[in-house]
C-alpha cells in the first residue's frame, strides 16, 4: 500500500507555502540592507549601563501593562551579564518542557538562568549579516525541519542547545569579564531577541516568566509569546534592522521565523528606578571585545587569547600550539590547516547570511588526539556560538574515530549506546574514521533520517516519545551531571575523565578527522554561515590529513543505509 501525504504535512506545508522562495523567471529582489553597519564595526560598539536600563525599563513597562510579571536579562555580544531584573510577582522558576519523557524535562531550574540563556542566544547567533531569535533556533534544532513536517530529518542544527555550557572549557576566558556562558545552553524558547545599536549587533534581551521553558512545537501558527512581547518591547530603539532578520534568511526555499509580533507602539515607559521588584544584576557597561585582532593565510579575523598567542599587531601570525602526541600536528601544520579552511571561508556563499552572495563567516578549530586545543580562530563577524561549537565538533570526530572510543565511553558510564553501535556494526576502535555529519545522523530519533516507515531511533538517540530537545541520547547523557551542577557553581569540564570532549559532543555536520601517515592526529571543526559549508571548509582545512578514503564513514551501511561523510553546498563559491 502506498502511503500518502500525512495530514500533519499538509496542515504545516499550507502554513509555510507563503514563506517558500519562488522565482518565477523575474529578477531577484535583495533584502533592504538600509541601516545595517559594515561588518568591520563587529566588537567595537557596545551597551551602557544606561541602555542596559532602558531596555529593561521598556520591557518591564509592557510586562506591567499586560499584568504578567517577568525575569529581564541582557547581555552583550560576548556573553556577558549586563543587567537582571526581576519583577515583582513574576516566577521564581521555570520547568523543562521539550516534547518527550526523562532527561531534562520536567526538571524545575531559576528563571533568572532561563532568561539570561534566551538573552545570549540571540546575541550569539546574530551578526552583522543576520539576526536570529530564539524561536529562530527552535525552529532549526528539532526533530523535523520544519518542525511538524513528517517525515523529515532533524533541523540544520539539531544539538546546538547544549553548546554554550557553562561546563565548557571554551569560556571567553580572555574576556576582561571572563565570560562562563550560558547556564542552559542556547534556547528554544521563545522570548530572546537581539539588540542592535547604530545597525551593530550588541547582544541580547532574554524573558521568562511563564513557567515552561520550552520550544515551538508548530511553526505554521502564528502564536503569540507573552515573553517575546515583552522582549519585543525592551528593543525599541535597538531592534535589528529587517533586512537581516530571520524571516529575509531562507533554509532550502524554507523562510526562518524572526518573531510573532513587532514591537508595541506608544509604549509608556515606567523609569528603571521607579519599576517594582528585584535587580537580581545591576546594570553595567558592556566591556571592550575579548578578541584580539589576527590574520591567518591572509583572511581577516580575531583570536582570543585563551586559545592562541595574540599577535603583536594586526599583520602577524598567531603561533598555535603543537600535539604533544608523538607524530601529531606541528604548530607550522596547525597554521596550514586553519589557512586552508579560512581562505575558502572567504570565496564561499554564505547559507544564512544577508546580502546575498555574502561570504562565509566562520570559526575554525583544531584539536589533537586528546582532544586539546591547537588553535582556534574566528573570521570577521562569525557567529559567536560557533566558537564552542567548532571545538565540540572538531572533538566529537576525534573522539569517535580514536581506537579507544568505546572503552573511553564505557568508562563514562556509556556502555549502554556501545551496545547499540555493535549492533550496527558500528566500529568504535579507530577502523573507522566519523566525520560529525556521520555522528548527526546516528543521533537522530529517526533512522535513517527522514524515513516515514519501519524506523526506529538511531544508535545514539532516544526513540521517538521519549526524545526532546532537553533528551537528544549520548550527548545529554555523557553532560547532563556536569549541566546541572554548573548551576550552582563553578566545573571545570562537561564530561569527566577521558578530556577528550570536555565541552561535550556535537551532531550536526562541520568537522573531520585529520591523520598523518594514515595515523589519525586530531580533527578540524568549522561552524558559522550553514552546515553544508561548514563541511566543505572543514573539507579544505583538512587538505594533506585527509582520512585514507577506505576507512570513511561512507564505506559504511547501516541497516541498508550508507552512512554520509560530508555534504557540499551547489556551487559554492563567489
Amino acid at each position: 500500500m502506498t502511503r500518502g501525504l500525512s495530514t500533519s504535512f499538509l496542515r504545516v506545508f499550507a502554513g509555510l507555502a507563503g514563506s517558500l522562495l519562488i522565482t518565477c523567471g523575474g529578477p531577484l529582489v535583495g533584502p533592504d540592507m538600509t541601516g545595517v553597519a559594515p561588518e568591520s564595526t563587529s566588537g567595537t560598539v557596545h551597551l551602557t549601563a544606561a541602555e542596559v536600563q532602558t531596555i529593561i525599563a521598556q520591557a518591564a513597562s509592557q510586562a506591567q501593562a499586560m499584568g504578567r510579571p517577568m525575569t529581564i536579562a541582557v547581555v552583550d555580544h560576548e556573553g556577558t551579564v549586563l543587567g537582571v531584573f526581576r519583577m515583582t510577582g513574576a516566577a521564581d522558576n521555570t520547568t523543562f518542557q521539550g516534547g518527550g519523557s526523562g532527561g531534562l524535562d520536567g526538571s524545575t531550574v531559576p528563571a533568572n538562568l532561563a532568561a539570561i540563556s534566551k538573552a545570549g542566544t540571540a546575541a550569539f547567533f546574530s551578526t552583522q549579516g543576520n539576526a536570529f531569535t530564539t524561536r529562530s533556533a527552535s525552529f532549526i534544532v528539532q526533530e523535523h525541519f520544519p518542525p511538524q513536517v513528517n517525515p523529515s530529518p532533524g533541523g540544520p542544527l539539531f544539538g546546538v542547545q547544549f553548546s554554550q555550557l557553562r561546563c565548557s572549557d571554551v569560556s571567553r576566558t580572555g574576556h576582561p569579564s571572563a565570560t562562563d556562558n550560558l547556564p542552559l545552553g542556547l534556547s528554544a524558547d521563545p522570548g530572546g531577541l537581539p539588540l542592535y545599536k547604530n545597525g551593530t549587533a550588541v547582544g541580547g534581551i532574554g524573558v521568562e516568566g511563564d513557567g515552561v521553558y520550552t520550544r515551538d512545537p508548530d511553526s505554521s501558527d502564528d502564536d503569540q509569546s507573552i515573553e517575546e512581547l515583552v522582549a519585543l518591547a525592551g528593543t525599541i530603539g535597538f531592534a535589528a534592522p529587517t533586512g537581516i532578520r530571520a524571516d529575509q534568511i531562507f533554509i532550502d526555499g524554507i523562510r526562518i521565523p524572526f518573531a510573532n509580533a513587532e514591537p508595541p507602539a506608544g509604549l509608556s515607559t515606567i523609569q528603571y528606578v521607579s519599576l517594582s521588584g528585584t535587580p537580581l544584576l545591576a546594570p553595567i557597561d558592556s566591556p571592550s571585545t575579548g578578541f584580539n585582532p589576527a590574520t591567518v593565510g591572509g583572511v581577516l579575523g580575531t583570536v582570543d587569547s585563551g586559545f592562541a598567542t595574540p599577535p603583536l599587531n594586526a599583520a602577524d601570525p598567531p603561533t598555535f600550539t603543537s600535539s604533544l602526541a608523538a607524530g601529531g600536528l606541528t604548530a607550522d601544520e596547525v597554521y596550514q590547516t586553519i589557512a586552508q579552511a579560512a581562505q575558502q571561508s572567504v570565496i564561499t556563499r554564505a547559507a544564512i547570511r544577508n546580502p546575498l552572495g555574502s561570504r562565509a563567516r566562520v570559526s575554525i578549530a583544531v584539536v589533537d588526539v586528546d582532544g586539546s586545543i591547537l588553535g582556534l580562530f574566528r573570521t570577521l563577524d562569525a557567529p559567536i556560538f560557533g566558537f564552542d561549537v567548532a571545538v565540540q565538533k572538531a572533538r566529537t570526530a576525534n573522539f569517535f574515530s580514536s581506537p579507544s572510543a568505546a572503552g573511553d565511553l564505557t568508562a563514562l558510564g556509556q556502555s549502554t549506546y556501545v551496545s547499540a553501535a555493535n549492533a550496527d556494526r558500528l566500529s568504535l576502535n579507530g577502523s573507522i574514521a566519523y566525520s560529525d555529519r556521520a555522528d548527526g545522523f546516528l543521533s537522530q530519533p529517526i533512522y535513517p533520517p527522514g524515513a516515514y516507515s519501519n524506523f526506529s531511533n538511531g544508535p545514539y538517540s532516544k526513540p521517538l516519545g521519549t526524545w526532546s530537545i532537553f533528551n537528544t541520547g549520548l550527548q545529554l547523557d555523557l553532560a547532563q551531571t556536569q549541566l546541572v551542577a554548573s548551576l550552582t557553581g563553578p566545573v571545570a569540564q562537561c564530561t569527566t575523565a577521558p578530556s577528550k570532549i570536555n565541552n561535550g559532543i556535537q551532531i550536526f555536520p562541520g568537522s573531520v578527522p585529520l591523520y598523518k601517515n594514515g595515523v589519525l592526529v586530531g580533527a578540524i571543526g568549522i561552524s558559522g554561515d550553514g552546515v553544508d559549508q561548514d563541511d566543505l571548509i572543514a573539507y579544505a582545512g583538512s587538505v594533506g590529513f585527509q582520512a585514507p578514503p577506505e576507512i570513511r564513514s561512507d564505506t559504511v551501511t547501516v541497516r541498508g543505509t550508507p552512512l554520509p561523510w560530508q555534504v557540499f553546498p551547489r556551487h559554492p563559491n563567489l
